[in-house]
């Protein structure tokens, strides 16, 4: 499925449901940022790879947030950046944050930013 175009490239990023460490997710990746498996049976960036840019939608699970919804993610590439619901350590405390496109790691909470 198609969610919108790439931030960094242009290409189109796509969401594919796989297994990682066990758990059953949707990764979004830019449809140029191809993977393959290495000696050790780890994924690595290939070689033709031109782009980067993937984001798992567990990446917020240490928050309490427990998925990042395709549709959050479609928001999240056409607005640049979207509010998120995340929790305390022990799901007591409820917060809301800004989520934006980051070019390191593909998303990025600004925490030091307050929502009324």
């Amino acid at each position: 499925m198609i969610l919108g175009k790439c931030p960094y490239c242009g290409g189109n990023v796509l969401s594919k449901k796989i297994t990682a460490r066990g758990q059953k997710v949707h990764l979004y990746h830019c449809e140029h940022a191809m993977k393959e498996k290495d000696i050790n049976d780890d994924y690595v960036f290939s070689a033709t790879s031109t782009c980067r840019f993937q984001v798992y939608s567990n990446v917020l699970l240490r928050w309490n947030k427990r998925s990042l919804s395709e549709l959050e993610m479609k928001k999240l590439l056409q607005e640049g950046q979207i509010v998120v619901r995340l929790h305390g350590k022990k799901g007591g405390s409820e917060y809301f944050k800004p989520l934006i496109l980051d070019t390191e790691y593909g998303i990025s909470v600004l925490w030091d930013t307050q929502l009324s």
